[in-house]
């Protein structure tokens, strides 16, 4: 397997090919193209493909994962937030109903509390003028009783608004809990990339410094090797 450095060496050596063939392709008369051979150049540009460090296509896989994976959180977070909204709405649902039974519970008992009494006030009346005032008591009595059941309906309304408070308490928290967690796992997805990307940093460094150090072998060597190569830093100059 080729090392790092004869990788680069092959994709310059490709490339400074490529840029001889162009030169020294015949003209086309009255135009500024040219025609070069077809399946040399197809040849060099194949085999610069090849000579492509493993580290880009390592990169760009890198750079897919982290769309996935923001894309992926994203969804969760959509997905939990959707939750805690439906699990808030069938919370207060809930309460509505629960209130709402012990309100009609309270109303019938009372209803049929006050018919009670007014039946037997209305039987005592009826007994005779004699037992009239102990019907009055009695009703009186009667009358203050009912009166303290009507705390069973203060007591309802009041249960049912701590459910009320209670369901949208959890449904907060639930909401909170769910976007708590979407930040966390973008920071997370964040930082993975981050870590890879400067992993990759590294090493394309440490490469590129491996071909700095060929090339500049290769220029010391190049009086023994006969002709030339071309050189890339000279021809930009």
């Amino acid at each position: 397997m080729a090392t790092d450095g004869g990788r680069f060496y092959r994709v310059f050596e490709n490339l400074d090919e490529l840029v001889s063939v162009v030169e020294t392709a015949r003209g086309v008369l009255v135009s500024g193209s040219c025609v070069v051979p077809r399946g040399h150049v197809l040849d060099l540009l194949d085999d610069l493909r090849d000579a492509m460090p493993a580290e880009m296509e390592e990169a760009h896989g890198i750079l897919e994962q982290r769309t996935d994976i923001l894309v992926t959180a994203e969804d969760e977070a959509r997905r939990m937030i959707a939750d805690a909204r439906a699990e808030a709405a069938r919370l207060r649902a809930e309460a509505q109903d629960e209130a709402e039974q012990g309100l009609a519970l309270a109303r019938g008992q009372s209803e049929s509390m006050l018919a009670a009494a007014r039946t037997e006030s209305q039987a005592l009346a009826q007994a005779g003028r004699a037992d009239y005032e102990r019907a009055v008591t009695a009703g009186r009595a009667e009358h203050d009783r009912l009166v303290s059941e009507t705390d069973v309906h203060q007591a309802a309304r009041a249960r049912a608004q701590e459910l009320l408070t209670d369901a949208s308490t959890r449904a907060e928290r639930m909401v909170a809990d769910a976007t708590a967690r979407s930040e966390r796992i973008g920071a997370e997805a964040d930082e993975y990339v981050e870590t890879k990307l400067a992993e990759f940093s590294t090493t394309l460094t440490r490469t590129l410094r491996s071909v700095e150090a060929g090339r500049g072998t290769l220029r010391v060597r190049q009086p023994e090797q006969g002709p030339e190569l071309f050189d890339q830093d000279a021809a930009n100059r």
